[in-house]
């Protein structure tokens, strides 16, 4: 079948699977050989090796000297930095969320919008055995998550319940399908306290403390949140709630003065 035609749901197959072997670098933090990324992707050798020798002669891939491994290469690291609005942008956001992370003890998740859904894009993980877990580039409904409840707020009421009506639309079966009241209450609640709490909202025993992160570019801001169990939080929901209110305050206000 050719890479190229799309899946049932518009993806590209050969897109797909590039983006897939850059993520798996992204979750592994190492250098990878052709059978490491075929095992941990599940994807043919001859369609691994073809995507990664096309990603090296582009420069996004680098083969590490004197192995049969590679490494994402600078141009990859760079690749984007400009949308959060500085040439260091994502270093930035990256080193406030290893102190966030530092601080609490806890999962710190980043997440952006991407239509309907929210889209998780950077995750430090607890240090703790029993600890919140997600896969990079996950995504849920922006309506039935913390993170995407703020993400909404900035949006009038009308603007919530279109995009509520149309992820329930699409979607009508979906667990996490919820009415626009309750979503209009919850985006009501995120805008007057500056953050939105999920205690076991979509896994039981889980909760999210969460809050946006405005960016000089635009208008556009990402999703920011303090993850962990319940029996964790619970205990520090106030302390959890003001440190990542002032370390996003004190963020905002170097970065927009870098």
């Amino acid at each position: 079948m050719n890479n190229d035609n799309p899946t049932n749901d518009g993806v590209v197959k050969s897109a797909a699977r590039v983006m897939e072997i850059l993520e798996l670098f992204e979750t592994r933090h190492s250098a990878l050989s052709i059978n490491q990324i075929v095992e941990g992707l599940g994807l043919p050798q001859s369609s691994v090796s073809s995507l990664v020798k096309s990603l090296m002669i582009l420069g996004y891939l680098n083969r590490v000297e004197g192995t049969r491994t590679f490494t994402p290469s600078e141009r990859l690291a760079f690749l984007g930095n400009w949308t959060l609005g500085k040439p260091r942008g994502m270093e930035a956001v990256q080193v406030m969320m290893r102190e966030l992370s530092e601080t609490t003890g806890e999962a710190i998740l980043l997440g952006c919008r991407s239509g309907t859904l929210l889209r998780y894009v950077s995750i430090i993980e607890s240090p703790h055995v029993l600890r919140f877990t997600l896969n990079l580039n996950q995504t849920r409904p922006i309506q039935s998550c913390g993170m995407g409840i703020m993400l909404l707020t900035p949006l009038s009421d009308l603007a919530v319940a279109a995009q509520v009506r149309r992820f329930n639309n699409e979607e009508p079966n979906h667990p996490l399908k919820r009415p626009e009241s309750q979503v209009l209450e919850d985006v009501r609640i995120g805008r007057t306290q500056g953050y939105f709490e999920t205690f076991g909202m979509v896994t039981q025993e889980v909760g999210t403390i969460s809050t946006v992160l405005p960016l000089p570019t635009d208008g556009r801001m990402l999703g920011i949140a303090i993850g962990g169990p319940l029996s964790r939080l619970n205990m520090e929901r106030d302390w959890l709630c003001q440190t990542l209110l002032e370390k996003v305050a004190a963020f905002v206000e170097t970065y927009a003065d870098s």
